[in-house]
């Protein structure tokens, strides 16, 4: 298991992008603005900012973990057996990877993903 990166929820997308760009210097990787995403690499991790619109609640998670795993069919059953609510299902992605959502005891989401071969 990898940590892949930390996500940041915000609804000041574009400052935030802006900042971490010019204040630590890290680079743009991915950057779509249709969808409020961006990516950041820095010197060894990387920061996922998530344009959170205004009007949308926050949840109880301060920050997302974004781990890439081998097999996440395995990870999810291990982990399972520790959650206390039922779980979501397996997410398939256009973009060539399985993705599944949970949170740590303190609601923090943790998305755990594995790179699959797209047809």
């Amino acid at each position: 298991m990898e940590l892949f990166a930390v996500e940041i929820r915000t609804p000041q997308w574009q400052p935030m992008i802006l900042w971490y760009t010019s204040a630590l210097n890290m680079k743009a990787a991915v950057r779509s603005v249709e969808d409020g995403y961006a990516l950041l690499a820095g010197r060894g991790w990387r920061l996922s900012l998530l344009e959170l619109q205004e009007d949308e609640p926050r949840d109880r998670s301060a920050i997302s973990l974004a781990l890439e795993v081998e097999n996440l069919s395995a990870v999810r059953e291990r982990i399972e057996s520790l959650l206390m609510e039922p779980s979501a299902p397996i997410e398939t992605s256009d973009e060539g990877f399985l993705q599944w959502t949970t949170t740590d005891p303190d609601g923090n989401r943790i998305k755990l993903f594995q790179f699959v071969a797209v047809d």
